[in-house]
């Protein structure tokens, strides 16, 4: 049987981690969620005030 080619390709995903590290976010997280793929700046730990950071940039792929 053949398979079909790949919507994402891995050379996809690291070109999209390294434009969120060039764009200052140390820390990036992928998610894998019915289909689709997101890289997302990671969450940081409770802010001072009690509140998490709002995210800034996403990047969907």
């Amino acid at each position: 049987m053949p398979r079909t080619p790949a919507q994402v390709t891995q050379a996809d995903i690291a070109r999209a981690i390294r434009a969120m590290r060039a764009a200052g976010y140390t820390d990036v997280r992928v998610v894998f969620r019915d289909g689709s793929i997101i890289v997302e700046a990671a969450p940081e730990e409770e802010a001072s005030a009690g509140r998490r950071r709002k995210q800034e940039r996403l990047i969907l792929l």
